[in-house]
């Protein structure tokens, strides 16, 4: 499988944000996540990128098991954003350290930039 979820779950306090969500992706197979906001499909995408922790549940991504702090191959993994924001709950630093991950560069980049 290109990317196995098995109960993937994340919870923000009261809100249940992904539920559960068991999926698998084969190589080759392209998926797209649509819903209206607030349905979870960000959530996910972060979860199975390794950018944010679940709650609970596991992802594998090219048969890897993504855990926190894992550095998914961006070459070989696509993600498409409908248009580019700030993550309102997050920091400023780690709305940059977001996207210095995504680009690869080195963990510097951050301090230098603010």
């Amino acid at each position: 499988m290109a990317i196995a979820t098995r109960a993937l779950t994340k919870r923000y306090r009261d809100v249940l944000a992904v539920d559960a969500l068991d999926l698998d992706v084969r190589r080759g197979e392209i998926y797209g996540f649509l819903g209206r906001n607030g349905a979870g499909k960000t959530t996910t995408i972060r979860m199975l990128l390794g950018l944010i922790r679940p709650t609970g549940g596991q992802v594998e991504v090219l048969g890897r098991r993504v855990q926190p702090g894992t550095t998914i191959s961006f070459a070989r993994v696509g993600y498409l954003v409908e248009t580019a924001t700030a993550y309102p709950n997050l920091t400023v630093r780690e709305n940059l350290d977001i996207q210095r991950r995504l680009t690869r560069a080195p963990r510097a980049a951050v301090a230098d930039v603010i």
